[in-house]
């Protein structure tokens, strides 16, 4: 179990340098390496990275994917480290990993002249945490010949094909833009009556959610 947890350290620790958070990058290095002296110091000084201000709780990321396996990587290390020390199975406690549902979709409505607005971002954002779990899953239960942020970077290019699947689930009145049109007017109407709502797919059809 100790070695499935330092894979997912390394990976963050890529993730943050990725992203120009080099002093993070090394403070999780530092993690890994602390697993093979005391296993107690390395869970306390890994928890010390996001202790409150100026710590990994304030960084930002503009990129989705890079947004969403941080988070998810913060999940699932955190898994590992509570049942390292509370010697639990860990595979009991994975469930979260295994919704392979579409999140759920922000789109933009008037109220003035029923229009809709999806941005490419929020569309492709629908799928990313479901395939970035099935890497972790990957990680979990087999061993990879590529380490996971090696394969998470090959599957971040695939937005473009992403966007083009998705575009054929929604309904083709509704416009599929770049920007968030969520302070401007209706791009159809200009009255500046846009609501955001969720909506979910059932496989089907997107459907508000009340």
């Amino acid at each position: 179990m100790q070695d499935k947890l330092k894979l997912f350290l390394s990976s963050f620790s890529a993730l943050l340098d990725y992203e120009n958070h080099h002093q993070w990058s090394h403070w999780m290095s530092s993690v890994e390496k602390m697993l093979d002296q005391n296993f107690s110091d390395s869970y306390d000084h890994y928890t010390k990275a996001f202790g409150g201000a100026g710590t990994l709780n304030d960084i930002h990321f503009s990129d989705p994917w890079s947004l969403t396996l941080f988070w998810k990587l913060r999940s699932v290390i955190g898994i590992y480290f509570s049942c390292i020390e509370l010697d639990k199975d860990v595979l009991t406690q994975l469930a979260e990993f295994k919704d392979e549902k579409l999140e759920n979709l922000k789109v933009h409505c008037c109220s003035n002249c029923n229009a809709r607005f999806v941005t490419q971002r929020d569309l492709i954002q629908t799928q990313i945490p479901s395939k970035i779990n099935s890497l972790i899953l990957e990680d979990v239960y087999t061993t990879p010949m590529r380490t996971l942020y090696e394969r998470f970077s090959v599957l971040r290019k695939t937005s473009v094909e992403l966007l083009e699947e998705l575009k054929g689930t929604i309904d083709p009145d509704w416009e599929i833009v770049k920007s968030d049109p969520w302070y401007q007017p209706c791009a159809k109407c200009s009255q500046n009556k846009l609501k955001l709502q969720n909506y979910k797919y059932d496989g089907t059809k997107w459907s508000m959610l009340t």
